[in-house]
């Protein structure tokens, strides 16, 4: 059965940006005086949270540390900021088999949507630097973090992309990259559809309805 949409659920599905991320918390944490260098396996572990306040947060707790809600929102808005700046200024490319997957989508009719619990800003740069092969101004809804009450694994803001674009959870098939993101996708009552990104590999993806390596040939349908 064909779909009525495709929801792609978080920006890692699109490009590897991790790594950028990671590097962006250490200078912005370096800057704020705080001497917490994630190095790669750390940062795996920390991406069992959704969300980087969240992240922040969990370290905060877990260092004694005693930031304020403030600080650890500043903290975060100068890593979105390094973040992105590397992201357009040094370029990224989309993930293999995603733009094909986006162009397929968009000639066959399907609602195609961005469903994020990230930050517009990301996605921007990502957009930016991705050019053609990202046509955001073609997708019928763009849903970010400011979209939902509550973040991924919460199902909140596919709930709220299914309002939007008036679909019932059988019409939609949703592309996830991480356990919390799946979780919410599945919570929504969502086919979801798992390719783990370079960081993400590790984690428990038994809820899947499918797991690839790849979306290079991946065809849009969806069970009878």
């Amino acid at each position: 059965m064909i779909p009525a949409a495709l929801f792609i659920g978080s920006i890692g599905v699109l490009a590897e940006t991790s790594d950028i991320q990671r590097r962006a918390y250490n200078q912005a944490l370096k800057e704020a005086g705080l001497d917490w260098q994630w190095d790669k396996d750390t940062y795996r572990d920390l991406l069992t949270d959704s969300g980087g306040v969240k992240r922040l947060t969990r370290l905060n707790a877990e260092k004694d540390a005693n930031l304020s809600e403030e600080d650890i929102s500043r903290i975060h808005a100068r890593k979105t900021e390094l973040a992105c700046q590397e992201i357009v200024n040094e370029g990224v490319t989309l993930r293999p088999g995603v733009a094909e997957l986006i162009s397929e989508a968009l000639k066959q009719g399907l609602k195609v949507a961005l469903v994020t619990s990230t930050y517009q800003e990301n996605i921007d740069a990502i957009a930016k630097a991705a050019g053609d092969a990202l046509p955001l101004e073609k997708f019928s809804a763009v849903l970010t973090r400011d979209d939902a009450d509550s973040s991924k694994p919460a199902p909140d803001v596919y709930l709220a992309a299914l309002k939007r674009l008036s679909l019932d959870s059988s019409e939609v098939i949703a592309i996830e990259d991480s356990s919390p993101s799946l979780q919410a996708a599945k919570k929504a009552g969502i086919y979801t559809v798992v390719t783990p990104c370079k960081f993400t590999d590790q984690q428990d993806f038994s809820e899947a309805d499918q797991q690839l390596t790849s979306l290079e040939g991946f065809e849009l349908t969806l069970p009878n």
